[in-house]
């Protein structure tokens, strides 16, 4: 009965003549959706010609919103989501409930004038995406929506975001403008076009921001190394240098050259809640009494306080790109383009993923220095230190060739085809180094100073790999009328990835032997089991003992079929059926399997969707202009890649496996009228529902114990409904006067599940190693396993009292049942003033989050360890700019 429901809603999409066209997709003076031009199909087309849902953004509308990085971007569509756990800088997007895990390839492709972003290493998140910098002197930003896998580059199911710079043009102009804000904001653009012959043209920018941090860190360990005030600031440098060169009537050279550079103190989590829980690895210590006295500390506070426990915090990325596109126009009906790019990322990080300050005085009563964490403490950070083969979380080349045909045989037919070949190579180790429950500092000098001399809980864990990536594909597409109104398309891609990995993965556990100067340290690699199971070995020899190099190789067909039905230029209803495919690839720093097993746990297989989608795009004109846009959608997931949380042997670990079934479907609607003259209104919204519909436990060994995800709740990070409401008014002033406009947009965002449903685990020692047979409920008796001993631990400081969660003021419905983020509204504001007083100059302010509402970005569920955190919105941001035009 429930696909009876889904096939009506998706037959009911398509006859009521509705599009997913953008919800800002015009700007006030632009007329009709007709007006726009896309490149969502490689080619230029009329926005409502495109059989996809897309939703698109012009650079004025940009600053208006004061969208500056992709987190921005994220907010104000719906369908796109964003996930920021390693900060602004380190975001990827999700689509549909398309989300990326960690160690796993991206859903969502993001291009920069036709080639994808530069990748990271895959070790943590970083690169694929728009870095600091990219959003400034833009032609257009376009989502596409559904798996893009025919025609854009490299494999992705959950759909693609396209950058389209600025090209230079044959005149003289350009433009300088300056901005001033709340938080010291500072930001200053210059773009200059220069036609230096008929046939030669250059354009040269640049965007540099500044902005001090809206998170007051109140802890005693300082806000990082970069000097700035706070912790969210922002500071980049971008520059941006292109070339056309028209080499004869019919070869075009276009060259562009980028270089982005970033440093900044980096995000940290928030604490939102406490519970009565027990951590896995304090041995028994309950550290709810800290996270409440943490609370405590910061609700005298605003809501954007935070206490860091790294005294040198930062975010730093560094990225320069290459990319030149030579286009050949052989004859009428073929067209040549060749695009090459080179490319180098790095990045480094040094981040408290989980917000938790757990002063040591809570434990150790005569200590009193409160720069010194608890046992409980839970820090993840870089490996930016001293040892020569690292430094880097993220240090990765990227080459890209594509070689693209392009032709019709008159009116009947179009079509392109083409060959792609993606090279990422490292440019050395790099990784992640994190201190779990302990009082190490530093792997490479063996920094185990602890609260009492000699005394730590924890390990200090050395992730390092060398990974490559290549990607190849085959691929063509083409349309054919078969009337005038009719018309069918088909595209076919073969892709053959693979993943070849040298992977380092050592923990070093310093041996608690209170009163003494840690005589005892010892080693074991990491993704092995505990120590006591004959892995023990010389931390001296920590960097050779754990080497591995793991390959894994994956192909597989896509497709797209769809019709087109277009009896009118206004009206456009479309059905289309197409295979996505993501690759396989590895689990860096999963767990092996323990010795006497055979199966080796890292590499994943692919995984693919079938994707269906109906929709039509329609416009109309009139007294009333506007258009009105809707499409359905369902997928169907199957070897769907998951993250699993796993004990082998006796430690934790995580890993990826093909163990998920999955269906998503969903609506995405939009409105965009002009009721009467300067007045233009727009209205998009998002449903998505979405169920993991089975989870098949994948054979990994007898040693291996999984945690399996919920069976019948929703992928992680899926936003169910989001909508979007805007207006734009331009006030009939004389035109010696200027252009004054004034806009406000409004955003809801409902709750949803942040991160898969979790709960600690019930585990019968009866079986060895001891079995998870159940999540914790409040009733039972706490168990976990050592991941020191191996001892399986069930006594009475255990016990869970019931107490009820402790919640974050100033935000609502904070949801006690795991990772779940609450709903939330935006509004913003903004006013321009365009040639004032019939002068080249503009002036425009700005105002977003007016009502200064806290929003979460991403959660931690650590509720094992008695906290949950969460990664904070921008509060209220206001400022004005102002541009200066030339040559125009």
């Amino acid at each position: 009965m429930k696909l009876h429901h889904r096939t009506i809603l998706l037959a009911a999409s398509a006859l009521g003549g509705f599009t997913a066209a953008p919800a800002m997709a015009q700007s006030v003076d632009q007329g009709s959706a007709n007006d726009i031009i896309v490149t969502a199909q490689r080619i230029e087309q009329r926005l409502q010609d495109v059989p996809i849902s897309i939703t698109v953004y012009n650079q004025e509308q940009l600053s208006n919103q004061n969208v500056t990085s992709a987190k921005d971007l994220a907010t104000f569509t719906p369908g796109l989501q964003v996930n920021s756990r390693y900060g602004s800088d380190s975001t990827n997007f999700s689509i549909r409930g398309f989300t990326q895990e960690q160690r796993t390839s991206a859903t969502v492709g993001v291009y920069f004038a036709d080639v994808v972003a530069l990748r990271g290493s895959g070790a943590t998140f970083g690169g694929d995406g728009a870095g600091p910098g990219a959003l400034f002197d833009l032609q257009n930003i376009q989502v596409l929506k559904g798996p893009q896998g025919t025609l854009q580059g490299r494999n992705v199911t959950g759909g693609a975001v396209l950058l389209v710079p600025q090209k230079p043009t044959d005149l003289y102009e350009g433009y300088v403008e300056g901005g001033l804000g709340n938080y010291d904001m500072r930001r200053l653009q210059a773009v200059i076009n220069v036609p230096l012959a008929d046939t030669f043209k250059v354009r040269l920018g640049m965007d540099h921001m500044e902005r001090d941090g809206y998170l007051n860190n109140i802890s005693s360990l300082g806000d990082g190394s970069q000097g700035n005030h706070g912790m969210g600031d922002v500071d980049y440098w971008a520059f941006r240098l292109s070339t056309v060169a028209e080499l004869t009537p019919d070869l075009e050279n276009y060259t562009i050259f980028t270089y982005g550079k970033s440093k900044s103190n980096g995000n940290i989590p928030k604490i939102i809640s406490c519970s009565d829980s027990i951590t896995s690895q304090t041995q028994g210590i309950l550290t709810r009494a800290q996270c409440e006295a943490q609370m405590e500390r910061e609700s005298g506070h605003s809501p954007w306080t935070v206490e860091n426990r790294i005294a040198d915090s930062f975010s730093q990325i560094e990225q320069w790109q290459i990319i030149n596109t030579t286009t050949w126009v052989a004859t009428d009906n073929l067209t040549v383009k060749n695009i090459t790019s080179y490319g180098e990322f790095r990045q480094k990080l040094n981040l408290d993923l989980f917000g938790s300050y757990f002063p040591s005085p809570y434990l150790f009563p005569d200590l009193t220095n409160p720069d010194v964490t608890s046992p409980g403490q839970v820090t993840g950070f870089a490996y930016t230190h001293s040892h020569p083969v690292a430094g880097y979380t993220n240090a990765q080349s990227s080459f890209v060739e594509e070689l693209r045909f392009q032709g019709n045989l008159g009116d009947k037919l179009n079509w392109q085809a083409g060959a792609y070949m993606e090279l990422n190579n490292p440019l050395n180790f790099s990784g992640v180094q994190t201190a779990t429950f302990t009082a190490c500092t530093d792997i490479d000098t063996l920094d185990c100073a602890g609260f009492v001399p000699g005394f730590s809980l924890g390990t200090i864990n050395n992730q390092l790999s060398k990974t490559k990536f290549s990607d190849y594909a085959l691929y063509g597409q083409a349309s054919y009328k078969i009337t005038s109104a009719l018309s069918l398309t088909a595209g076919l891609r073969y892709t053959w990835d693979k993943t070849d990995a040298r992977i380092r993965s050592v923990s070093v556990y310093p041996w608690p032997l209170l009163g003494q100067n840690l005589p005892g340290l010892i080693a074991f690699c990491a993704n092995q089991t505990a120590p006591g199971a004959g892995t023990l070995f010389d931390p001296a020899d920590r960097y050779d003992k754990c080497e591995q190099h793991l390959v894994q190789k994956s192909s597989a067909p896509t497709w797209t079929l769809g019709l087109e039905y277009q009896p009118t230029p206004d009206i456009l209803a479309y059905a289309k059926w197409s295979r996505g495919y993501r690759a396989g690839g590895l689990s860096l720093f999963g767990p092996d399997s323990a010795p006497g097993d055979t199966k080796n746990l890292q590499p994943y297989k692919q995984e693919k969707v079938d994707a269906y989608e109906v929709g039509a795009k329609t416009s109309w004109h009139g007294a009333i202009p506007g258009s009105f846009n809707l499409a359905g959608y369902y997928n169907k997931f199957s070897d769907q890649q998951l993250l699993l949380g796993a004990i082998i042997g006796t430690r934790p670990n995580a890993l990826v496996a093909n163990a998920g079934k999955s269906r998503i479907w969903g609506i995405d609607a939009d409105l965009n009228v002009r009721p009467f003259e300067g007045m233009n209104i727009a209205v998009s919204y998002a449903y998505l529902n979405t169920k993991l519909q089975a989870f098949t436990s994948p054979d990994l060994g007898s040693s291996v114990v999984l945690t399996p995800p919920e069976v019948g709740g929703p992928i992680p990070n899926s936003q169910p409904h989001k909508l979007n409401i805007s207006a734009n008014y331009t006030l009939p002033l004389d035109e010696s006067i200027g252009k004054v406009t004034l806009g406000a947009t409004w955003v809801y965002t409902a709750g949803y599940q942040a991160v898969a449903s979790s709960c600690p685990g019930v585990y019968d020692p009866t079986t060895s190693p001891p079995a998870n047979v159940g999540c914790f409920d409040g009733t039972q008796t706490f168990g976990y396993v050592d991941s020191v001993t191996g001892a399986y631990t069930n006594d009475a400081i255990n016990a869970i009292s019931g107490r009820p969660n402790t919640s974050i003021a100033g935000v609502d419905n904070v949801n006690p049942d795991g990772g779940r983020i609450p709903h939330s509204y935006i509004l913003n504001l903004n006013a321009t003033w365009e040639n004032i007083g019939g002068l080249p100059v503009d002036i425009s302010a700005f105002a977003t989050n007016i009502t200064n509402k806290v929003t979460y970005v991403s959660l931690n569920d650590n509720t094992s360890r008695s906290f949950r955190s969460a990664l904070l919105g921008e509060p209220r941001m206001y400022g004005i700019r102002l541009k200066l035009k030339f040559g125009q």
